[in-house]
């Protein structure tokens, strides 16, 4: 179904409420949506550990309802309603305008994606119902010096987590829907605290997606900032730390007069709003950070390179993560999998790195359209979470002089850069 169908046949979305209990030694949290006239829909969110301190009741709504909002979003893409009601809690006329932004920026690639026309008149209008009240502003505990970390299964986070052993005295790390290869990066990095959390969306989505409701990207990473902010109030983390890297900010292309960003929730602007949101809606006193926000991808794979424990732990495939097999954790098909690789190759051992991979990528004739989209050569930027063409670019000069002074051959992918320069 085309998106104008679906906004014309369901006009209005409706955050309709939440709700927090303490169940079987666990945090139980739902979120609960309506989808007018007959669509509804609940998440659970479960969280392994319990609150060590007593709970400000008006905060934790505070809280939950600015959670909920971002999780919304992954029913709101069904029908794209130009209406969105929040009958879940009260929303100052600030508040709003920053829901709007994340919304419009947020969810840039799934409107290029579906071909929605989201600057066209009365596109989106959210209304608050909730009971007005004075907002309640959470507050941390600063006596004890503690780092909440979000733990990914990519080579950032091993990155974040030796940057921040240096700063921090007591690090944690959460992790949203855990597997293996998030246990094996806590283990190596000898983090004991671990909050693990667990989410799951209401299975009608994919159900609705089958038979023709809108499907796309939605701002990942501004859910977890958002589930970080309850579980720094909840077990009293002064700041919290996310790899969110310089060429986060740097966008796949122009559509509607915007620039569409897969990245967007990763981005310098997202953590601006987002510090300054916080401060006045919701933690008065948490510090949000990102101890790589001014490296280059190039400059954050020469520092991995040389956390050796991690190199046969880390994955940056999403595909992988899907992959049953888990023997198989790179599909070494993706543009997640080759810029990873390309971005390593320089600072390791050749035979060490094909043993990571599995395979030599750049010897993957296939693979060269990918590349040539990764350097700009060609379409735009893949909606991966990927560097910048110039990083490419940098990695594959790199690359090149790393295989000229060992007196190597060239490989396929890189034959046709032998003799160009890039700067």
């Amino acid at each position: 179904m085309e998106a104008k169908t679906l906004r014309e046949k369901y006009p209005e979305f409706v955050f309709k409420d939440f709700s927090f209990r303490i169940k079987d030694k666990k945090t139980e949290i739902e979120f609960f949506y309506l989808i007018k006239p007959n669509l509804s829909f609940r998440t659970n969110i479960s969280i392994s550990v319990l609150p060590k301190k007593q709970i400000k009741e008006k905060v934790l709504k505070n809280l939950l309802l600015n959670l909920g909002l971002v999780e919304m979003l992954n029913y709101w893409k069904l029908t794209c309603s130009p209406k969105i009601k929040i009958e879940a809690g009260f929303l100052e006329k600030e508040q709003l305008k920053f829901w709007k932004k994340l919304i419009l920026k947020g969810m840039g690639q799934y409107f290029f994606e579906n071909q929605i026309d989201f600057k066209e008149k009365n596109f989106l209008k959210i209304e608050t119902q909730g009971k007005r009240d004075k907002i309640a502003l959470g507050k941390i505990n600063r006596k004890e010096k503690k780092c909440l970390i979000a733990i990914g299964g990519g080579k950032d986070t091993p990155v974040v987590i030796e940057i921040l052993k240096k700063k921090c005295k007591k690090l944690a790390g959460f992790v949203l829907n855990p597997n293996e290869i998030h246990q094996k990066i806590l283990e190596k990095a000898k983090i004991k605290e671990r909050i693990l959390v667990k989410r799951s969306l209401d299975e009608k989505i994919f159900e609705l997606q089958k038979i023709g409701f809108l499907k796309g990207h939605t701002p990942f990473s501004a859910f977890l900032a958002f589930l970080s902010l309850l579980l720094a109030y909840l077990f009293d983390y002064q700041k919290i730390a996310f790899g969110w890297e310089r060429s986060s900010s740097f966008g796949n292309l122009k559509y509607k007069g915007m620039v569409i960003n897969h990245q967007w929730s990763k981005s310098k602007e997202f953590e601006k709003m987002l510090k300054n949101y916080s401060k006045k809606y919701l933690l008065e006193n948490v510090s949000i950070v990102s101890p790589i926000r001014n490296l280059s991808e190039i400059e954050i794979a020469k520092i991995f390179s040389q956390l050796k424990d991690y190199h046969f732990d880390f994955v940056s495939c999403n595909s992988a993560f899907k992959i049953k097999n888990r023997t198989q954790r790179w599909c070494n098909k993706c543009p997640k999998c080759l810029f990873t690789f390309l971005c390593l190759f320089p600072f390791l051992p050749t035979e060490k790195i094909v043993k990571i991979f599995g395979k030599n990528l750049l010897e993957d004739k296939k693979l060269k359209p990918i590349l040539e989209r990764l350097t700009g050569e060609k379409g735009f930027k893949p909606f991966e979470c990927v560097g910048t063409p110039k990083e490419t670019k940098l990695a594959i000069e790199l690359s090149l002089k790393k295989i000229k002074e060992e007196g190597g051959k060239l490989p396929v992918l890189l034959q046709k850069y032998a003799n160009r320069r890039f700067s």
